[in-house]
């Protein structure tokens, strides 16, 4: 008995990429500008199930309605009618009328990929008939076309939950805002936000260029950067290794000496203000009665002035090698465009000629504004 079908309605194959996928209510933190999260109970406890709903009324070959159960296949083919993917054998129960109601069992991760924008028809055969014809053009439903604004596509999966390729020469993502975020990405464990390009710019930023970071920036400056400051370089000895410290040697007794590190760095970090978080300071003394009297960190000013950031008196005296932090926590430890020069100044007292002091260097840690 040969069968023929008429469609009543398919969801759209652009709507159904989201579903297969999966919603579920979203982990970590909201999203910004007041994105809306899924509501009610729904959102919250499931993911929305997958598969193509579709709606229609199945006769035989002169037009009468068939009812009952029939085992039926569903298929996908391209616009050239190339065979894309088939649900395999399914249970189809129809109504006296010869109406059904279907949800096409689109499901597999593998075949997802089927459903990306493409034009899409849909063939149906009932077991003991060869596959009803045409197929079936699946359209897009307007939603499809775009995403509602707010829309929030969540998920636990190990794959990525959207997608976007484009293999001509344009872009794959645009974001644009006319105050808050263009692109926001977040991952509790994972890439955020990733770009991948294999023979232009991964990630562009445009405008005032401004890349901002949550994150830290660590500048690191050897020992062997230091000289003699202040007005007394007398019976005072610098000797630089190679491995960047520097051996601070006296040829008197009970004298105190000066010695300035320029700390080279950025005051502004991809577009970025940024501000000293803290010091680090890597040193080591041969003799405890020998020691780092006074740390100080100044900024010049414009006018050449300069800034006092920090001003620790306390000894530091370790006969092994360490390190000692201070923190930054002036209102002009922020760095500005124009002022950046940065030294660090330490009040050395040796009791004794013999002894000597080893500085390693200098960590600096600047956070972003």
């Amino acid at each position: 008995m040969k069968s023929k079908w008429t469609t009543i309605g398919i969801l759209s194959a652009g709507l159904l990429l989201v579903l297969a996928v999966g919603l579920s209510q979203a982990q970590g933190p909201e999203p910004p500008e007041g994105g809306v999260q899924p509501q009610g109970e729904a959102g919250i406890a499931a993911s929305v199930p997958c598969g193509i709903p579709i709606q229609g009324r199945l006769t035989d070959a002169s037009g009468n309605p068939i009812s009952g159960s029939r085992v039926v296949t569903y298929t996908l083919y391209d616009s050239l009618d190339r065979r894309l993917w088939s649900s395999g054998a399914q249970m189809l129960n129809i109504e006296s009328n010869g109406l059904f109601n279907a949800v096409i069992p689109y499901c597999d991760p593998p075949t997802s990929v089927v459903i990306n924008g493409q034009h899409l028809r849909l063939g149906i055969q009932v077991a003991g008939d060869s596959e009803m014809g045409p197929h079936q053009i699946i359209y897009a439903v307007p939603y499809a076309w775009s995403l509602r604004p707010g829309a929030v596509i969540s998920d636990t999966s190990n794959f990525a939950i959207l997608s976007v390729q484009n293999y001509g020469a344009s872009t794959g993502v645009y974001g644009h805002s006319s105050s808050g975020s263009g692109v926001y990405g977040h991952s509790s464990s994972g890439n955020g936000v990733r770009g991948y390009s294999q023979s232009g710019v991964a990630i562009q930023a445009d405008g005032t260029g401004v890349i901002q970071s949550a994150a830290v920036s660590r500048l690191f400056v050897p020992g062997g950067e230091a000289v003699l400051g202040g007005t007394d370089t007398t019976d005072v000895n610098l000797t630089y290794w190679a491995r960047g410290t520097v051996e601070v040697d006296p040829s008197s007794n009970n004298i105190t000496r000066t010695v300035v590190i320029p700390i080279p760095m950025p005051a502004v970090l991809y577009g970025q203000a940024v501000r000293i978080a803290d010091i680090r300071v890597y040193y080591q003394t041969s003799n405890a009665a020998s020691y780092i009297a006074e740390t100080d960190l100044y900024r010049e000013e414009l006018d050449g002035g300069y800034y006092s950031l920090i001003e620790d008196k306390m000894s530091r005296s370790s006969t092994t090698f360490t390190y000692y932090h201070i923190y930054c926590t002036s209102d002009n430890c922020r760095l500005s465009a124009d002022e950046g020069f940065i030294s660090v100044r330490l009040q050395l007292y040796f009791a004794n000629g013999a002894h000597n002091i080893t500085l390693g260097g200098v960590r600096v840690t600047l956070e972003h504004d």
